[in-house]
């Protein structure tokens, strides 16, 4: 908008009340896809990490044996890596947008199935349908945030993180309870949450009305094949940042309640340890991007929050009984480089179609590098009998995300770094 403060121009200067009209307008124009962000953002991990909570009560009623159990918890690692590849081409021949709201409709229809449908084969498709919903929203969103608000990312990639860790942790802790409080079995718990994805389904639909999709194309240039960032420097130093900060995630949720229980503790006061670390990260979802609105701000955040990580793993490894808390909490704020990566891949490219291309990238690559890090982590404590080189190992993993996040922080553009070639 002009300034109005000039002496000589024209027109006149707006007046209080032209300035309140144009600040409602803004307003009512920002509603509809803030509404829409928030409420897809919080239905990114629900058909996971509810399948999760449930999975001791499924193998009861349908008789999975261990093998199937682990293949099932397993299935949303692999829909968000090959899903998630899908999403760059998908969203370039139909639209952002409208990918979107395929994706919500693959979950509300993948939910249904897995719970009204009384068969193992119905539990696995409806899961992969729903979680495939899933990988394409974690892919789309960066960019969606910076169609809508170019200006504002920061503040909006804060509130739509905020909004994922509050439905992952509402998925976890009230899928039982729900289940309980309506007195039925396990597929009512599950299927619960098919009204929160049915409920984000409103906004996007009448958005997409109200505002026709724009596709990459219209915004400076068609989608880039990901293999072509295969070369592309920006891409994978945001893709090994994602790995390393996903694995740190991946083992604290994975182990720490053992952890803690071979130190001595209850297992019931071990597992509140983990809901610590999750409620940690929340408010830190919104803080972070706020903090690294400007550029000279987010390298010393990355050492800042890699600092945190590597006192609460040292203090793990000394006194893990006695400081149980305090550690899950350091190493939860350590945690708050997941907003800052989410915000630094909407600022790495110029169009859409980069941001796009460069969430899928890194996230997708980012998954297969960090599933071995639970792994691994046990596989270390079998050799070694004991928690402390394994612990130590996530601390020097914490090093090579502090370098990633260092060169990832630098204003380069992915369309800078390398080969972005678009498909033939």
């Amino acid at each position: 908008m002009t300034s109005a403060a000039e002496p000589d121009s024209e027109p006149p200067a707006a007046g209080p009340v032209d300035r309140r009209t144009s600040r409602r307008q803004t307003i009512r124009a920002a509603f509809l896809p803030v509404v829409a962000i928030a409420l897809m953002s919080v239905n990114l991990r629900p058909a996971a990490n509810a399948l999760g909570a449930v999975i001791p009560a499924i193998r009861d009623d349908l008789g999975l044996s261990a093998t199937m159990a682990g293949i099932l918890n397993a299935t949303p690692g692999f829909c968000f890596v090959v899903f998630g590849l899908a999403a760059p081409s998908i969203a370039a021949r139909i639209g952002a947008q409208r990918t979107i709201v395929m994706a919500l409709t693959a979950m509300v229809c993948g939910q249904l199935v897995r719970v009204l449908i009384p068969d193992v084969g119905a539990v696995f498709a409806g899961s992969i349908l729903a979680l495939a919903g899933m990988a394409l929203g974690n892919v789309l969103l960066p960019g969606l945030v910076r169609t809508h608000f170019p200006r504002h990312v920061p503040a909006i990639t804060g509130l739509y993180t905020a909004c994922l860790l509050g439905g992952a942790t509402a998925a976890s802790g009230l899928t039982v309870p729900i289940a309980r409080g309506l007195d039925a079995d396990w597929r009512a718990g599950l299927g619960s949450w098919t009204l929160l994805a049915a409920l984000a389904l409103i906004p996007w639909v009448a958005l997409l009305i109200r505002r026709p999709d724009t596709r990459p194309r219209d915004q400076a240039g068609p989608a880039i094949q990901l293999r072509s960032l295969l070369n592309n420097s920006v891409a994978w130093w945001m893709a090994v940042l994602f790995a390393m900060q996903s694995m740190q995630a991946y083992v604290i949720t994975g182990w720490l309640s053992q952890i803690l229980v071979d130190a001595g503790m209850d297992l019931a006061v071990a597992g509140s340890a983990v809901a610590v670390f999750v409620a940690a990260g929340v408010p830190l979802a919104i803080l972070v991007p706020a903090l690294a609105r400007r550029q000279r701000r987010i390298p010393p955040l990355v050492v800042v929050l890699g600092g945190f990580y590597l006192v609460g793993y040292g203090g793990l490894i000394m006194w893990p009984a006695e400081g149980a808390w305090a550690w899950a909490v350091l190493i939860g704020i350590g945690g708050g480089t997941f907003p800052l990566m989410l915000m630094l891949i909407g600022l790495r490219a110029r169009t859409l179609a980069g941001v796009t291309a460069l969430s899928a990238f890194s996230q997708c690559t980012g998954y297969v590098m960090a599933m071995v890090g639970p792994f691994v982590f046990g596989l270390l404590h079998d050799v070694t009998g004991g928690w402390t080189v394994p612990i130590a190992t996530m601390a020097a993993s914490i090093v090579v995300m502090v370098i990633a996040g260092l060169r990832a922080a630098r204003p380069r553009m992915l369309e800078d770094a390398g080969p972005t070639s678009p498909p033939p």
